[in-house]
């Protein structure tokens, strides 16, 4: 809430940026969009049924498309939703034989995978927001999982025996039919479940949404949320809650409370979940055979600072395995133990079998903000690769909350840079860098300007890791991007602030005022976000650190992203280079490498997909070598993650595709934003339209 929004001065520099850096698409991606004239046709393929793919490993595999062709790749369609929004980082699942889009503002279309033909279109109508995590929707989940691929379109079905179900920006849990996409009116109260019931009261309507997809595991369909951070003690619960597929019943909630937690005197909603816990906003992985759905898990409220009280980070920043069936507790993971530096779990995490020792394992692996890559046994939560607790510093106003020990993975699956001041060109950040701390990962965040490297963006985010479990390999992207942070204590405010901040009977008028007051107060730039942690203490101050003067030079140097692949039998960084180079004038600058936060697309072939957030263009290397096989230009920076499938057309014929959103994001000083999904296949004369 009260964030600093981009206006027209910013709109103008991203334009000009966009054109002297070359970052503009010069493809005319509009004439690969199908005509009128073509019908949408159900089709046989190869299995993407979930948002990251089967066991969300990322993973593809189909090889029609390998290390030896892929040169040969190049816009087979191309889609527009119609919804250019700040970001569009949708990946498409497929389903009945169709593939399903889901634009930032929730309305849905259903794909020819082989022609980008739209068979139908459903449109949530989420309205404008603002939305304080942004218009999103990374995808759809579809229940029964187990249903065959491929259904033709204008077969006979009972209404919704096959169900899509969307969770929306305004947070409402919506089941369409899925050969149709008409609304199932024996969900919930006419097709749909409002979220936001029992969560707690509200600051304002967009405090609550949902911007990733629910999983389904057996007949539960389960949700988490995304909630405004750093705004309260008291904020919404983060509960997870699972509801029947059929008629939307609540089947069970599970409120992140710790065990001990006392409902009696504790912060808790009027239907009865304690308000401030973690929440999940990441999206969730499935083991169907074994009923676990596992939570990448968020923290509690507010991030930077919490007062004496319930200790409620037990289940925050961690892996949470639960009982499909019935939300039951079923182990727990601690990444950061006691987190005060929002290094929440991003992403999720991959669920796989892999040869560990000579003996195949049920695993999961989880990558981190930290830059940590974890990797468990997912029946049980223990560590397949050995994970130490060292001692890590405690000093400032947090020092008796933090914990004395946190968890560090062995080396090579730790892919973060350390903060080196100095490397910034010209010495362009010299004096952000004397005015602040620099320290290790875990330095603990005061009064003081605190280097964090990665900070809160993460070293990885939501993108995650894509894993080949037969060869053992770990493909990822790994972020440089520094951030410094600092409390401000609500004491030094002008007398009296706080209090009509933090009055109840306060409108939301007030509260902005008394923010803005607050801001000046603390003579805090244009280029800080701000969070009050009303109820606290402490606010919170961050930024992230480009340069003061023109914002395009990382103070922590470059590369500023780079791919690299772990081998999981070897224990060691197979490879690792710069992602890219950054486009037009600054392409010369050595080792630049291209930040992204979507994430990578790894096929049994043995080529690995990449994205950018600031580049148009979408890359495959070589998983083996890191050589760069191939590029080819975007609408917009592909700052989503990729999918692949196999279809048969008319004839018969197979084909190779490789889809990506093209949509950018608005927030970053380079690129474009765009409403383009783009299919990439190897061509032929003989193909299909």
């Amino acid at each position: 809430m009260f964030q600093q929004t981009a206006g027209p001065r910013d709109f103008s520099i991203g334009l000009l940026m966009c054109v002297l850096l070359g970052s503009c698409a010069t493809t005319d991606f509009s004439r690969f969009q199908a005509g009128d004239g073509v019908t949408a046709v159900s089709r046989d393929t190869t299995p993407w049924p979930r948002y990251a793919g089967p066991g969300s490993a990322r993973f593809t595999d189909a090889a029609l498309i390998s290390k030896d062709n892929v040169s040969d790749l190049e816009p087979a369609w191309s889609f527009r939703t119609g919804d250019t929004s700040t970001i569009f980082q949708n990946t498409p699942i497929l389903a009945n034989g169709l593939l399903i889009v889901c634009s930032p503002h929730n309305k849905v279309s259903a794909l020819d995978p082989l022609t980008g033909a739209e068979s139908w279109q459903f449109d949530a109508q989420v309205g404008d927001g603002p939305f304080p995590n942004n218009a999103n929707c990374r995808s759809l989940a579809q229940w029964p999982v187990s249903e065959p691929a491929s259904q033709n379109v204008d077969s006979p079905q009972s209404h919704c025996a096959t169900r899509l179900f969307m969770a929306t920006n305004d947070a409402r849990l919506i089941a369409l039919d899925g050969i149709t996409g008409a609304v199932c009116s024996s969900f919930g109260d006419n097709g749909e479940v409002d979220l936001v019931a029992g969560v707690g009261k509200l600051l304002w309507s967009a405090e609550y949404q949902v911007t990733s997809p629910p999983a389904v595991v057996g007949d539960v369909v389960i949700v988490g949320s995304a909630i405004s951070d750093n705004q309260r003690l008291d904020a919404p619960s983060g509960v997870v809650r699972g509801f029947n597929a059929r008629t939307g019943a609540l089947v069970w909630a599970f409120d992140m409370a710790p065990p001990d937690f006392n409902y009696d005197t504790g912060l808790v909603s009027d239907a009865g979940y304690a308000l401030g816990t973690p929440n999940v906003w990441a999206g969730f992985a499935v083991d169907d055979e074994r009923d676990l759905v596992f939570l990448p898990t968020g923290n509690p409220a507010p991030d930077y600072f919490r007062p004496d009280g319930p200790d409620l980070s037990y289940y925050g920043a961690a892996v949470v395995a639960l009982r499909g069936s019935t939300g039951e507790p079923v182990w727990r993971f601690k990444t950061v133990e006691r987190d005060f530096w929002d290094f929440d779990v991003p992403s999720v995490p991959s669920v796989v079998d892999l040869q560990l020792n000579g003996e195949q394992v049920p695993a999961l692996i989880q990558s981190t903000k930290m830059g940590f890559v974890f990797v468990l046994n997912r029946e049980t939560g223990v560590p397949l690769i050995d994970v130490e607790q060292r001692q890590v510093p405690r000093f400032g106003p947090l020092q008796d909350r933090l914990s004395p020990t946190q968890p560090f993975p062995p080396e090579a699956f730790q892919v973060a840079r350390t903060y080196q001041p100095g490397q910034s060109a010209l010495g362009l950040c010299s004096g952000l860098e004397q005015e602040s701390q620099i320290g290790d990962i875990y330095t603990p965040i005061t009064q003081q300007w605190t280097v964090g490297f990665p900070g809160h963006t993460g070293a990885t985010n939501w993108g995650g890791v894509a894993v080949d479990a037969q060869r053992g390999l770990i493909a990822l992207h790994a972020n440089s991007i520094a951030v410094r942070t600092k409390l401000l204590d609500h004491a030094l405010a002008p007398e009296g602030l706080m209090a009509r901040y933090e009055d109840p009977a306060g409108t939301l008028e007030d509260k902005r005022q008394a923010y803005l007051e607050f801001r000046q107060a603390f003579d805090v730039s244009d280029r800080v976000e701000v969070g009050i942690q009303a109820g606290t203490g402490y606010a919170v101050a961050r930024e992230v650190m480009f340069d003061p003067y023109i914002g395009l030079i990382p103070c922590g140097g470059f590369p500023l992203g780079e791919v690299l692949v772990i081998d999981l039998n070897t224990q060691t960084q197979k490879w690792r280079k710069p992602h890219g180079q950054y486009p037009g004038w600054l392409k010369g600058v050595s080792n630049a490498g291209l930040p992204q936060l979507g994430g990578p697309l790894l096929t049994s072939s043995g080529v690995f997909f990449l994205g950018s957030a600031f580049e148009s263009a979408l890359r495959a290397y070589d998983v083996d070598t890191g050589e760069e096989l191939w590029k080819h230009a975007l609408p917009a920076p592909g700052a989503a993650t990729p999918m692949s499938y196999v279809v048969r057309n008319e004839q018969g014929r197979l084909k190779q595709f490789v889809v990506i959103a093209a949509g950018g994001d608005s927030r970053m000083p380079i690129g474009a934003t765009s409403d383009y999904l783009v299919a990439f296949a190897i061509t032929d004369a003989d193909d299909a339209p």
